[in-house]
């Protein structure tokens, strides 16, 4: 016991001792223990060492206070170049373990997400879509890129239109005479916008363009174009390009605009493994259909979901971290002469906890789906085909459809509760919440907007209402759909529970989220039949069935795939202690998240009287009430170090209020004279000379 006890310390530094102690001494388990068996030795041991490469470097110690705007965003660009430096994040070295990815996109959306971007778009988008999109004549940009040789941006939104791709205007169109593309943006609606690096830095544009080949279009196709001298960062002539300017977060990182102006490239700049044009204009592409050469154009876009779930996580532990450290901590009232913790109140406990609960379920579901796309990356890009076969990457389409926006809605809603939780305390910059909250917020649109995106999923379910009423198997390649097969005895199930502990047994969740999501399946797929099957009546009937049906469908379905995936790291755990605290965790965020659908429990016939409701809301309660004295240590596991939560609320120590007033006392100009305090002295007096 003594070795595992030293071996874990040095895995895992002790935490200072102070006020939260008071709670880690409660917990129910050993947080070290539950943090290696949730992220693996290797993978504590890889983050460790991460975060030391990074104190080492100047560049990235925290400061509130970032100076002037253009300070923010040359601190930023210099973060992404260093790196490019580190080894440990250079993605031959992810690589070696496919768990290292998520690892590494939590430490470095946490420490600097602006630069981060920059990082993802710059060298992991551009640098990927070049490999997978383009030939051999393309891959030299790729190198120059990992070498900081070019910067590089990914355009394809335009000021227009974003969700709607076919409906881009910026085109290239094939000068057969010269043969060149000539691209040209009609107006500033065909503007590509909103692109990471385009603002200031990037010198090359991975760039979406409608190819057009004597005045017949092709549709949507890839281009690799030069924009700026990347001796000098001069945009070229015929490229207008610049800054969108000041946002609502993430100003370290130059979101641009990039304008054409028959703008001539030579023709080999087109990616063309999917598609290409001979130097006498003639099209070629291993496709027949448009419709499945412009999935696979768009078929980079996957990557970009799947992390934006791991990434809105990140922001999320990261905030809870701070709120609930701080509701430790923090005292009001009591029965007695004596205040209690904030913790210890109902209220506060219902406000944070499912949405910590939440939060170790997305957590576990990223680790999972981060590495499996991963893994169909490389095969691709191995010739491992039939590894992966095309029902892989559409569930993966279709999953990351729907997880992408119900990370992003529950998190930010997470993060909106903690900033409220920490009261006006929370408002300060030095709480973190506020740019914790201000970044995360494009999550919600970036990648595409969820309300439109997570019709993706819907879509995909759909399919299986058929295979369903004939009862056929259902298999897809991750599982989530496997249920399904099952569909119509288990739509006949009923609402059994007859005590409220048994409602809390995972078992018996997943059996009413299953009967949810079939249910919800069968409703939808009834709705959209009841629309005439013209062309122009299926489009209103796919936008009309969005509310109350197919939203809340994919959003079921994406829940019970989430608890799924809980269940089967519930069930490899050897330690009865981490079993127990996992279960609660489960049991809450599944009952949490079935407390909104129970009128469609009732409407459907599943459950009649009031104990569902009652069983649903008195155990939410009750987990929340057990989880109370484990929440400290559960944040523990999931909290980033000092250095990069950069909280005075949030800080380890649970030196709330010695923290605080460092940081007050420690605040520029905060104890001084304003420099314009002669303006104001005086001022009815000089306002009578005027």
């Amino acid at each position: 016991m003594r070795v595992f006890v030293r071996k874990m310390s040095q895995i895992i530094p002790d935490l200072p001792e102070g006020p939260l102690d008071f709670y880690r001494k409660k917990a129910s388990f050993d947080w070290k223990k539950l943090k290696v068996f949730l992220d693996t030795e290797e993978i504590v041991k890889y983050q460790n060492d991460v975060h030391k490469e990074l104190q080492k470097l100047s560049i990235f110690k925290p400061n509130i206070h970032e100076g002037t705007f253009d300070d923010f965003r040359h601190k930023s660009t210099m973060q992404y170049l260093h790196y490019g430096d580190i080894d440990l994040l250079k993605m031959e070295n992810q690589f070696e373990d496919l768990k290292r990815p998520y690892a590494a996109l939590r430490t470095m959306f946490q420490l600097t997400p602006s630069s981060q971007i920059k990082h993802s778009v710059g060298d992991n988008l551009f640098t990927g879509v070049i490999r997978t999109m383009g030939t051999e004549r393309h891959q030299h940009y790729a190198d120059d890129s990992a070498d900081a040789k070019i910067f590089g941006c990914f355009c394809l939104t335009e000021i227009g239109h974003g969700t709607n791709t076919k409906g881009m205007r910026t085109t290239a169109t094939y000068d057969k005479k010269k043969k060149c593309f000539v691209f040209h943006s009609p107006d500033f609606a065909a503007a590509k916008c909103w692109a990471g690096g385009l603002g200031q830095v990037a010198t090359h544009a991975v760039v979406f363009a409608q190819l057009v080949i004597d005045g017949t279009q092709y549709g949507l196709h890839t281009f690799l174009i030069p924009i700026r001298n990347p001796e000098d960062m001069v945009p070229f002539s015929g490229v207008t390009v610049g800054d969108m300017g000041e946002k609502i977060g993430l100003n370290g990182l130059d979101n641009g605009f990039l304008m054409f102006d028959n703008y001539e490239v030579s023709r080999e700049c087109l990616l063309n493994k999917i598609a290409d044009v001979t130097e006498e204009g003639e099209y070629v592409t291993p496709f027949r259909d448009p419709k499945k050469r412009h999935g696979a154009s768009l078929g980079p876009l996957s990557g970009g979901r799947v992390n934006i779930a791991g990434v809105c996580e990140a922001f999320g532990s990261k905030a809870l971290t701070i709120a609930l450290r701080y509701a430790g901590v923090r005292k009001q009232f009591g029965p007695g002469d004596e205040e209690v913790p904030i913790l210890e109140y109902q209220t506060h406990q219902h406000r944070l906890i499912p949405y910590l609960a939440a939060t170790y379920v997305l957590k576990n579901f990223n680790t999972f789906f981060v590495e499996k796309f991963f893994q169909m990356q490389l095969d691709s890009i191995f010739g491992n085909n039939k590894n992966i076969g095309p029902d892989l990457g559409i569930e993966i389409h279709a999953i990351s459809s729907g997880s992408k926006p119900l990370a992003g809605w529950l998190m930010m809603a997470a993060i909106q509760q903690c900033r409220e939780t920490c009261g006006g305390h929370g408002y300060l910059k030095a709480s973190g919440i506020g740019d914790i909250r201000n970044d995360c917020d494009a999550n919600l649109t970036y990648e595409g907007e969820n309300h439109v995106l997570i019709q993706q999923t819907s879509n995909w379910l759909l399919k299986f209402w058929p295979q369903i009423l004939k009862r056929e198997k259902i298999a897809t390649p991750l599982e989530s759909a496997n249920f399904l097969s099952n569909g119509l005895d288990i739509l006949n199930s009923k609402f059994s529970c007859r005590a409220e502990e048994e409602l809390r047994r995972p078992e018996n969740i997943m059996s009413m989220v299953q009967w949810l999501v079939v249910y919800l399946l069968k409703e939808t797929h009834a709705k959209l039949e009841n629309f005439p099957k013209d062309e122009t009546s299926q489009f209103w009937a796919k936008n009309n069935i969005q509310v109350y049906y197919a939203k809340d469908l994919a959003v079921a379905f994406i829940e019970h795939y989430f608890l799924k995936k809980m269940l089967e790291t519930i069930n490899q755990s050897p330690d009865g202690n981490i079993k127990h605290v996992l279960e609660r965790i489960f049991s809450l965020y599944g009952l949490w998240s079935l407390q909104k659908h129970t009128t469609v429990f009732y409407k459907g016939g599943y459950a009649s009287g009031p104990n569902i409701t009652d069983f649903i809301q008195n155990q939410v309660l009750k987990l929340c009430s057990e989880l109370k004295d484990d929440a400290i240590s559960l944040v523990d596991v999931i909290a980033p170090p000092d250095f990069i939560l950069n909280s005075v609320l949030g800080h380890s120590n649970g030196e709330v209020y010695k923290n605080l007033q460092s940081a007050i006392f420690r605040s520029p100009h905060a104890m001084s004279r304003p420099s314009w305090w002669q303006d104001i002295v005086n001022w009815k007096y000089k306002k009578s000379k005027l």
